[in-house]
């Protein structure tokens, strides 16, 4: 119908001629005959003609469509890039003001060195290697690319050097932790569990200093978990605590919460099928679980 449109005033002119003949040879009384088959011949001539212009407007159309989907494809792209450059700078201000409370801890606690200021210092370098990897993990997971790669690892290697990064904090902040070695073997990319089960004991250490860390595995379920009994999480907090940039009551106070850490969890769990949950009360603690399969 369309291609009838953009020809219809050929159309127009065609039935004109035909007319125009029929007149001529009416006024010369010519024979019908001769008419029908002049009529035949710019009949025959308009149809081949249209045929090829047909085949013609076919292509166009073809490759207006292609440009139409070329020009959404190009517009969804652009708005991906500026969706990603905002994140990027939104989350790299927010790491960079972060980043100035460790090193300036440390600069101050130099100025006059002890036992105690030097274990300060090593516990601020701490968090400053826990952001810097923090900002690594986050600009990794924000490529849909980033490669996972399953295979059978025992629960006791990613804990066990995670367990001893964080001696530090530990013996810092005088936390407790209880943990019995178990032998269970997993299937998981090692390298992302071990990010995601590292972001919830940073947690748990930042929020029972001075208390206990209990960390178990349940065999007969594949159930990791990581508890605490330490401030806990507000109940209206607990829903949106795996959101980007959430960082709750809690975070607001401590001041050092970036709202990413359990954002990075939430995004490998469900990169790897790996289960999160979470449940708090208020100044009793706080429980994380990691079901794998």
């Amino acid at each position: 119908m369309n291609f009838l449109r953009t020809i219809q005033r050929e159309i127009v002119i065609a039935i004109l001629i035909c007319t125009l003949f029929f007149f001529i040879l009416f006024m010369y009384n010519v024979p019908v005959q001769a008419y029908a088959i002049g009529i035949s011949i710019v009949i025959f001539i308009m149809l081949i003609y249209w045929a090829v212009r047909f085949t013609s407007y076919k292509q166009e159309q073809s490759l207006q469509e292609q440009n139409e989907s070329l020009k959404i494809e190009n517009q969804r792209l652009r708005n991906d890039f500026i969706h990603y450059q905002s994140e990027v700078e939104s989350y790299f201000l927010m790491w960079v003001h972060q980043m100035k409370t460790p090193i300036t801890a440390s600069k101050l606690l130099l100025e006059e060195p002890d036992a105690h200021a030097i274990s300060n210092v090593r516990n601020e370098i701490l968090q400053i290697d826990n952001y810097t990897n923090l900002a690594l993990n986050y600009l990794k997971l924000m490529n849909q690319k980033t490669d996972m790669v399953f295979m059978e690892v025992g629960i006791d290697e990613l804990l066990r050097p995670l367990i001893k990064r964080y001696a530090i904090q530990f013996i810092h902040h005088h936390t407790r932790l209880h943990y019995d070695k178990s032998e269970a073997i997993i299937l998981t990319d090692a390298k992302w569990a071990s990010i995601m089960i590292e972001q919830i004991l940073n947690n748990a250490l930042k929020y029972a200093r001075g208390k206990d860390v209990w960390i178990s595995f349940d065999e007969s379920s594949k159930i990791l978990s990581i508890r605490d009994n330490g401030v806990g999480i507000n109940a209206s907090d607990l829903p949106k605590i795996f959101d980007k940039g959430f960082s709750g009551y809690n975070g607001r106070l401590s001041e050092k919460s970036s709202g990413i850490g359990l954002y990075i969890v939430n995004t490998i769990s469900k990169r790897l099928g790996h289960k999160v949950n979470a449940t708090s009360t208020l100044n009793e603690g706080s429980t994380f679980t990691i079901q794998f399969k």
